[in-house]
């Protein structure tokens, strides 16, 4: 593959990308501030210290912050959430654009610390093996691998969000030798992430490896399927990015705040776009084709189990039971999100590719507070910060390209309303105009019991799903249709091949959730690169909607075809009165869709700069 030679001038780098060595200083690292008992003589003995830290490193990204922020960074400024209106004004700013480097949500530690536990799992934990015969080499290898794969997924999720990003490859031992890291280019960022993936799969459990009695490690520890799924997303990025500088200018330059800073020349190799979609397909190949010999494995070794009609359900996804229709009740919702799926069961459960499990309660520390905060206890009505946007359930109950239709069962699933329609509500107060976010909450239906999905209406257990298969066949769809090089595909061209594989995909997963055949895509309405990218993008947001993709989606699409008009049009549709005007000026520029640095880490580290779109400063204050 052809690629374009283009060196990035970027910031002192890590050894990772072979640019020299570390800037140390006693300054703040980033606001984070380690705990010196991990690099206490007496720690990094045993097995029990490693595998302390590793759950540590978990426990990180189930923090209620870190998934507010998954929340909030990768959904609340897309189409399909609105605030409610008795909400704080740092969720409001937000929805209106109206965003400052004071609002609490610019902070990034939460990011930082899981990066800096893993780095001290990776440069302490080999001296275990040395230390307790119990922990070999090969233990240490499975623990590496998710420690690389855990540093990918968090600065990966920082570059998506903020762009111009440190990177840390550094543990931070003490409060003396804090590390000032600077920002690098994306493509910089996405390249190093994109090494310690590669390192990863190398190292990590195969998916499905763990036995039954830890049958949750395989859905809650990242196995070789979850660094796969990474790969592919980052893949899609790479791609996004690499069409955005090439129209643009490689030599983009960072907002520095030292002009003196030392800038070394590290060269990235970038590829043309259709490179990396055709890995982005590969890494989705290589997830499907694990997950579907499993399953065949599975239902051959189980005569008991009955048969999958392959040619309805190539991928067998889990199915909804046309029984529940009267009630619009979603088996699939049960098995894959509910109170009810079993771990151990590869059939009940075996479309969760990696999530962050939660089983307390409120008052236990293995709470998901974070989603119960944001989302709400549906019965308790209204608890939540953020409701479904109404343009998202609001429109014509007829099968659209852009919004659920009262046959999909997702619309019912996902969200609490009643009907759909322009008089779409929630059978709930203390607003009907406000429709609750059903997806990790719900336990009852629009007239009847929807399975009992969630007990009593709780959401401190509903576990955060980071990536499941159906994610993964609408990224291979993407990739599918950006390979298409003509705006109307030639028969039996290559084309038209990737045309089909990508309506193919995207079938499967809508069939699911159909209640019935009459709504069925039809392919003849999607034969253009235009009408598929389309799809495609509709279709991750019926699927995928509050599980923190849309915003991220959408931030892709604007890469990648240079232009903010799709996305602001798209987002100030959801606002109500004489605002959506404004939000669609704020969204005119590139950099407006990446957060700002918060003011805080600006002011402990002289290396940060900040996003141009938020240089200046505003006399906004916010709650």
């Amino acid at each position: 593959m052809k690629k374009i030679n283009k060196i990035f001038k970027t910031s002192l780098l890590t050894v990772a990308l072979g640019c020299g060595t570390m800037l140390t200083s006693c300054t703040d690292f980033l606001t984070i501030y380690p705990t010196n008992s991990v690099i206490h003589e007496n720690f990094w003995q045993t097995a029990e210290d490693v595998n302390g830290m590793l759950a540590t490193c978990y426990q990180r990204l189930q923090s209620s912050a870190a998934i507010e922020r998954m929340i909030v960074w990768g959904d609340l400024r897309g189409d399909q959430i609105a605030v409610r209106n008795n909400s704080s004004n740092t969720y409001k700013y937000i929805v209106e654009a109206n965003l400052q480097d004071n609002n609490s949500y610019c902070t990034w530690a939460e990011f930082y610390q899981a990066i800096n536990d893993a780095n001290m799992v990776l440069e302490f934990a080999p001296e275990v093996v040395e230390r307790d015969p119990d922990f070999t080499q090969g233990d240490l290898d499975i623990v590496l691998g998710e420690m690389y794969a855990i540093r990918a997924l968090s600065h990966f999720y920082l570059v998506r969000t903020f762009r111009d990003i440190p990177l840390a490859y550094k543990a931070s031992v003490n409060d003396g030798e804090l590390i000032e890291y600077p920002q690098v280019h994306p493509m910089v960022a996405l390249d190093s992430i994109m090494r310690d993936l590669e390192r990863a799969e190398k190292l990590v459990m195969r998916s499905g490896g763990f036995p039954n009695s830890s049958a949750l490690y395989n859905y809650g520890r990242v196995t070789r399927n979850a660094v796969r799924a990474m790969k592919a997303d980052v893949n899609l990025w790479q791609a996004a990015f690499a069409a955005y500088y090439a129209e643009n200018g490689y030599e983009e330059k960072l907002s520095k705040k030292d002009s003196t800073e030392i800038i070394l020349d590290c060269t990235v190799p970038v590829n043309t776009p259709d490179y990396y979609y055709r890995q982005a397909v590969a890494e989705c190949d290589a997830v499907l084709n694990d997950l579907y010999t499993r399953m065949t494995e599975l239902y051959e070794n189980n005569p008991s189990m009955g048969k999958i009609e392959l040619d309805k359900n190539p991928y067998y996804l889990v199915e909804n039971n046309q029984a529940d229709i009267a009630r619009k009740a979603s088996a699939a919702y049960n098995k894959i999100f509910g109170e009810l799926k079993d771990v151990t069961s590869l059939a009940s459960h075996g479309e969760v590719i990696f999530e962050l499990v939660f089983d307390g309660t409120e008052n236990n520390s293995n709470g998901n507070s974070g989603v119960s905060g944001l989302y709400g206890i549906h019965t308790q009505d209204g608890s939540g910060v953020l409701c479904v946007a109404k343009p998202w359930i609001a429109g014509a109950k007829t099968n659209t390209e852009m919004i659920y239709h009262e046959k999909d069962f997702r619309a019912f699933s996902n969200t609490a309303a009643t009907e759909l329609g322009s008089t779409a509500t929630d059978n709930s107060s203390p607003a009907s105009s406000e429709v609750g976010i059903a997806k990790y909450s719900s336990s009852s239906s629009p007239g009847s019991n929807r399975g009992g999905y969630r007990e009593s209406g709780k959401t401190f257990d509903a576990n955060w799903i980071i990536y499941r298969q159906t994610d993964v066949m609408l990224m291979k769809a993407e990739a599918l249709a950006m390979l298409i090089s003509n705006e109307t595909p030639a028969a039996d061209s290559e084309d038209m091949e990737f045309l089909t594989q990508a309506f193919e995909l995207v079938q499967a997963v809508n069939n699911r959730s159909l209640m019935s055949e009459d709504e069925e895509l039809v392919k003849e309405s999607f034969s253009t690169k235009t009408a598929i990218s389309e799809l495609i993008l509709n279709e991750r947001a019926r699927e995928l909607a509050f599980e923190g993709k849309r915003w991220y989606d959408l931030v892709r699409l604007a890469l990648r075809t240079n232009t903010t008009n799709e996305v602001s049009t798209l987002v100030s549709a959801k606002i109500e009165g004489g605002g959506a005007s404004a939000v669609k000026k704020k969204l005119s520029t590139m950099n407006s869709l990446f957060f700002p640095i918060a003011k805080a880490e600006l002011n402990v580290n002289p290396l940060l700069g900040q996003n141009p779109a938020y240089k200046q400063s505003s006399s906004v204050s916010q709650n």
